[in-house]
């Protein structure tokens, strides 16, 4: 798992490589997001449909 915190402006977050929205779980201050609705991920970097708010905790947890 690796945490982030939101700025309000940036969207893309560096991940591991190897990963799909298949086998990410993206959670923005408790509420777990939608893949592909919410967020896409294309090699190791997850970008944000919209940008996390200022002070949002942001885990990517990793499953398998």
């Amino acid at each position: 798992d690796k945490s982030h915190t939101g700025d309000g402006s940036d969207t893309t977050f560096t991940i591991n490589s190897g990963r799909s929205v298949d086998d990410v779980l993206v959670i923005v201050n408790g509420i777990t997001l939608t893949p592909t609705d919410d967020y896409t991920i294309s090699g190791t970097t997850l970008t944000f449909v919209t940008a996390p708010a200022a002070s949002a905790e942001i885990v990517i947890r990793y499953l398998g």
